[in-house]
């Protein structure tokens, strides 16, 4: 009987490991961002600048996603200055304007809050539980807890 309890612990620390208490925690932080601009662009440019109403949450570039309401242009990122927000972006068709809109994840929280770092606390205090578990399991088993 003690052998199953502590197997149940221990497969409990293994379901926890398994919550996507990150993602969770990184959709809890976050909002999503939708600004729109109009781009115009010269005979031979294909890049453009704007910039953003917010700043990008934690510089991470990755959350940018651009579009163009021209079928012609494939707009892709290519910087970003954190300080002033400016966005570049390049893939643009040349000599036209069109209308850009630009997604990405802002701090849904504000900064210096206390919820702020508890909520990042979360996910350390989940690998805690996860790597305590088993180990009380095993000890129980060996001290005749169980």
């Amino acid at each position: 009987m003690r052998v199953f309890k502590a197997f149940l612990v221990m497969l409990t620390a293994v379901i926890l490991f398994m919550l996507p208490i990150t993602l969770a925690v990184y959709g809890f932080r976050t909002d999503l961002e939708t600004d729109y601009f109009t781009s115009p662009t010269g005979a031979v440019v294909t890049t453009a600048n704007v910039v953003l109403q917010k700043a990008i949450y934690d510089d991470d570039t990755d959350t940018i996603t651009i579009t163009s309401d021209l079928s012609t242009d494939v707009p892709v990122y290519s910087s970003y200055n954190a300080t002033s927000r400016l966005l570049g972006m390049s893939g643009l068709t040349a000599n036209t304007t069109r209308i850009v809109t630009v997604s990405y994840d802002v701090d849904a929280l504000g900064a210096g809050t206390g919820l702020v770092d508890l909520v990042d606390k979360l996910p350390w205090f989940l690998l805690l539980i996860v790597i305590a578990f088993p180990v009380a399991g095993i000890a129980a088993i060996f001290t005749n807890r169980a």
